[in-house]
Parts: structure tokens; sequence; C-alpha cells
């Protein structure tokens, strides 16, 4: 198989398990967290802190990189 096959096989199937391990994570600790606290609180604030928190680091660090030049 030449290298070019070997990538376009590789490339997906990682791809499928790197988002099914990130996604099993994150149920993991939601369901963890609710289960620690005994009731929904935590998982709302936790939610809620990804939802605010993931694209303002993404826009913090689009303005730290900038535009090429």
């Amino acid at each position: 198989m030449t290298q070019r096959m070997l990538l376009a096989m590789l490339i997906p199937i990682l791809a499928i398990v790197v988002i099914i391990v990130f996604a099993g994570g994150l149920g993991i600790l939601f369901m963890v967290m609710e289960n620690a606290m005994q009731n929904e609180i935590g998982v709302i604030v936790l939610g809620s802190a990804f939802v605010v928190g993931v694209p303002m680091i993404a826009y913090l660090l689009e303005r730290a990189v900038g535009e090429p030049q």
C-alpha cells in the first residue's frame, strides 16, 4: 500500500477516535460532577464556563497570533 493510501485511511479513523475520547471524557466528567454534588448546578456551571470560556480563549489566541505579514 502506498503512503497516501495509508494516510487516507488512517487520518479519518484517528479523527473518529479522538472525537470519541474527547466526548467520552467530557461525558464522564459531567456524570462524576453531578454524582459528587448530588444536583445539577455544578454541571450547569461547568457547561456554561465551557460555552463562554472556549470562544473567549480562541478570541484571545487569535488576537495574540494576529495576521501573517
